[in-house]
Parts: structure tokens; sequence; C-alpha cells
């Protein structure tokens, strides 16, 4: 389960919570030259660069892995692109997001293309002259009856040098790659129901989230009691086996708490935060989306609370998407529409 919380919702000061929005990069949709419909802001680096994807524009109009870098004038942040994504099955398109390992390598996912057409994992290494080499890791639908699933997510890093990561469909999957000195071997740790309604979620979104302990949090963003999605996490158990266990199954009855979590799990200190694509404001039909936090609170119940309620208003966006970040400050970064957002957290156990 989740580890024990050291910042109570009902403490004043994580109660007070003040939004404060900048835009750091407006994508161009329809431009060569930029990416378009951000899926993924995941990491900084040691520079404090931020690097995510596109799932659409650039050279092929099929998605862009980028790097945003401070410093420009007035605040602004400036985009350079890393890697344009063809439509072939040399290469996957349409990116969900990357993660950054300590000698500044990316690793990522794509929902589409690679030899069988269901998806690949990538890793990006920088080179000289700011030039980025791509290199296929898996290729989807690669075991017999596509076992492996189909469409992965954003992939996580774990500490021996592995990845875990999700797959949205073929069926859901949760699975591990490892590297070896023959490439990279495919594990299997969690088959996900794909009927309507099962209790452990259905269609997971987003990267998996590790814990110190070697557990993974997750979300789906379907299935749950009212298909409203779910959260998870998944624990190692003896033999090699995973146990996935529900932490919050989201109501779509009462959309002001949010559903359909639209971009997997962060944790920090010790609470859980993430995103919603539906519920919160009332401006947007179904819903604008929300942020929001998990905290264990006493006798183990896991609450939850919604840190921003986004409402139709193009200057913050909606349909929330991608995961949500911190800096050293405690700022809260993520995606939600028509560009990157700040969300700006004076909470004190948040800095």
């Amino acid at each position: 389960m989740m580890a024990a919380i050291g910042c109570a919702l009902s403490s004043p000061a994580s109660a007070q919570v003040q939004d404060q929005f900048q835009v750091l990069h407006a994508f161009v949709y329809g431009s060569l030259n930029d990416g378009a419909g951000p899926t993924g802001l995941q990491v900084f680096d040691k520079e404090g660069n931020l690097y995510g994807t596109t799932g659409g524009g650039g050279a092929y109009m099929y998605g862009t892995a980028y790097e945003l870098t401070r410093g420009g004038a007035n605040g602004q942040w400036t985009e350079t692109i890393l890697h344009n994504f063809p439509d072939g099955a040399t290469d996957g398109y349409q990116p969900t997001g990357v993660v950054i390992d300590g000698a500044g390598n990316l690793y990522g996912a794509t929902t589409h293309g690679g030899l069988n057409g269901l998806g690949t994992v990538f890793e990006l290494t920088p080179g000289a002259n700011g030039q980025w080499t791509e290199t296929i890791l898996w290729n989807f639908c690669s075991l017999p009856d596509c076992a492996d699933g189909g469409g992965p997510l954003t992939p996580t890093l774990n500490p021996a040098g592995g990845l875990y990561g999700v797959t949205y469909g073929y069926p859901g999957t949760a699975f591990e790659l490892t590297p070896g000195v023959n490439g990279w071997t495919f594990s299997l740790l969690y088959t996900f129901c794909s009927q309507p309604n099962c209790a452990d979620g259905s269609n997971p979104i987003g990267p998996l989230t590790l814990d110190a302990k070697g557990n993974l949090y997750g979300e789906t963003f379907e299935g749950g009691t009212t298909d409203g999605g779910t959260v998870f996490t998944l624990q190692p158990q003896s033999g090699g086996q995973w146990k996935e266990s529900v932490l919050h199954d989201f109501d779509v009855e009462d959309p002001a708490e949010g559903y359909d979590p639209s971009g997997g799990a962060t944790l920090h200190q010790n609470g859980l935060y993430a995103t919603t694509q539906g519920g919160g404001g009332s401006g947007c039909d179904g819903g604008c989306g929300t942020v929001f936090e998990l905290t264990q609170g006493s006798g183990g119940a896991i609450n939850e609370q919604v840190l921003h309620d986004f409402s139709a208003n193009g200057s913050q966006g909606n349909l929330v998407d991608g995961v949500v970040v911190f800096d050293d400050r405690g700022d809260l970064f993520g995606v939600a529409g028509e560009g990157v957002l700040r969300l700006a957290d004076v909470a004190l156990c948040l800095a």
C-alpha cells in the first residue's frame, strides 16, 4: 500500500492552495517545425530543463520529442525538437512521453507503428552537436496472441536500469523490460480485465510510479464500480508474481471528484498526485478535468483531495493529459489542452 502520510489533509497549511498558471510554450498545430498535441511532460534534467512529447505535428506530422529550456526573454522557455516520429515500420509514432536516466538518455513509448503496428518502446541517446539517436527496444504484439499487449504508454525506470510500463489495450497489461548483453527481455507482470466495470480497472493509462519498497502505482482510464477508472498498486510477491489492489475507484455519479484519470500517478513525499480528464468544472461538457492528491489517513483509508478544478477557460486548457511533475520548489507542472501549465502550490508540505 501507500507509504505513511506526513502531509495530512487536515493540516491548515496543506489545505491552502493557490493556483498560478504560466504558459511555457504554445504548440503550433499544422507546423512542420513544432509538435502539436502535447502528450506528456515527464522529466526535468539536472539543469532544470523539461522533456516531453507531442502526439502530432513535427516534420512528418506523427509526433515529436522535445526539450524546453529556461532562460528566455520575459520568462519564456525555448523549445528544441529532439526527434520527429515518422509513419513506418522502422519507427513508432504518436509518442506518449519520456523519462530520463542519470546519463541523460530518454526512454519512451509510441502507441502505434513499429514492426507489428501496435507500438514500441524506444530510447533516445544524446550525441555530439545536439543530435539524438533513437533505438527501438521492443515492438509490441511480439508475443503469441499479442499477450504482451499493444499501445504502450510512457515507461518508468527501475533501479536496475530496466523499465516498467503498461499497454492500453490488446489487452491492457503491465510489463517489465530488462536490459542484457543480447538486448532487452520482456516480462508480463499483470493482465487487466477488458470488460466494463471490472473491479481491477481496465485500459491502464500513463506511466507507472515506483516506490522505495518496489511497489508500482498507476491508473486505469476505465473500469471500477461505475466505469470511471481507478488508481491501483501492483505489489511484488514471491515467485515473481505481482498482486494488484485498487486504491481509489472514481465515481462518475460524483463528478466533482473527477473521473477518467488520464496520465499516471506521481509519488511526491507521502502522497500520490495525478489528473483526470473528466469531472470537475461545470463549464465543459462532462467536466474539464482536475488535478488531485491521494493520501493515506487513519486506519489505512485512502483520501482524495481535488487541488485544481479546470473550467472552460482557454488560458488554462482542459482535457488534462500526461503525468504531473514537481520541481525542487514544490511547483507542480503538467499539460492541459492548449499548453504546458504550472500549478504553484503554497502548501508548506509540498515545498
